[in-house]
């Protein structure tokens, strides 16, 4: 039996990757293919250069990606169980001592890994994939980004009603305000020019001096003293564009409360596709599924849907609740993994 079971592992594990890489590519084209379709509009707009729509919709790819790893994970599993079921052998394997659990462990190690690979792409690829994706449709469109808040290195909070810093000649911030920490500077707007940010309308400065405060014109030319952004065009963007765009090590430099939550949800995106197998597999793997394959089909990814909701949901959660977001994270990882842990344990034919 020992010399068996790393041959029925190859074996499966062969039979998983093979179903994975053709449910995971197909998905990928047909939502690719409906993004192309919604997204038609972008396809008639004038470009800088005929490669920029299609890297538009390749940049899509990544986020498409962690969408389809997870559910091709547990088509996967399923579609390789299967024919084991209905030809009886799992049956047969219980029979010479092999049990559930032990048998299908190759299946499990695949989804495991599967959901490491999905969450390296959730964190490396998808957030740069979908701000330059951004960049490019904000493009094409000819859109200012929504003005967002944030902070500089030197520790001034900075707001901007409106921001235009791709496909310009003279990227421009409007409805500036920053906020140091003895002035407070307020300009209409703001260009990058010869490298660096300048007001070519001026500014109006409110400085706070030994507890007076003091209101001052500054004429146009260089940002006054307390309101310095070294932030390039290119990188001022990356930092306006909302947290889902930003990689961990961004969102840990940062260290605001949702960063620190969305950091943290997105680390579980490694439980799914494991628990959500561990669950459909055993409801699916019954000797009365034999010959209802379809509707065990549907039972199966309603119960691997219930750990995937459970985990999301904390992920959710972890901005909003009264602890921390880690401790938030991981009482929902606990409490999804109670349903699958469960119905394994008690797994039988």
């Amino acid at each position: 039996m020992s010399a068996a079971m790393p041959t029925l592992d190859r074996h499966l594990a062969g039979q998983f990757l093979r179903n994975t890489a053709m449910v995971a590519a197909a998905t990928v084209v047909v939502f690719m293919v409906l993004d192309v379709l919604l997204g038609f509009q972008l396809l008639t707009r004038q470009a800088p250069s005929p490669w920029t729509k299609l890297e538009l919709f390749a940049c899509r790819v990544p986020g498409l990606l962690n969408f389809a790893i997870p559910v091709a994970a547990v088509i996967s599993v399923l579609a390789t169980a299967a024919p084991m079921l209905r030809r009886g052998e799992f049956t047969a394997l219980g029979a010479a001592g092999i049990p559930l659990q032990r048998s299908t462990r190759a299946l499990l190690i695949g989804c495991l890994a599967l959901g490491m690979v999905d969450t390296v792409v959730a964190d490396l690829a998808t957030p740069p994939a979908t701000a330059r994706a951004l960049a490019l449709q904000d493009l094409l469109e000819g859109q200012n980004r929504e003005g967002r808040v944030w902070r500089s290195d030197d520790g001034s909070t900075w707001f901007a009603g409106g921001a235009k810093l791709v496909g310009v000649d003279q990227p421009v911030l409007k409805q500036v305000v920053v906020a140091g920490p003895d002035a407070m500077v307020l300009a209409g707007r703001i260009v990058w020019s010869r490298g660096g940010w300048s007001s070519p309308t001026g500014c109006t400065v409110l400085r706070v001096e030994g507890g007076a405060q003091r209101l001052e014109r500054v004429p146009p030319g260089p940002l006054p003293r307390g309101a310095a952004l070294a932030l390039a065009p290119d990188d001022l963007y990356r930092r306006l564009l909302p947290r889902y765009t930003m990689t961990s090590a961004e969102l840990l430099a940062r260290a605001e409360r949702a960063d620190i939550a969305m950091f943290w949800s997105r680390l579980v995106r490694v439980l799914i596709p494991p628990l959500a197998a561990m669950a459909a597999l055993a409801v699916f793997v019954r000797f009365r599924n034999r010959d209802r394959i379809a509707v065990a089909v549907v039972q199966a990814t309603g119960a691997g849907l219930l750990p995937v909701v459970l985990l999301v949901l904390a992920g959710m959660a972890a901005d909003t609740a009264p602890f921390h977001p880690a401790l938030a994270v991981a009482s929902g990882c606990v409490l999804a993994s109670i349903p699958p842990l469960w119905l394994w344990w008690r797994w039988r034919m």
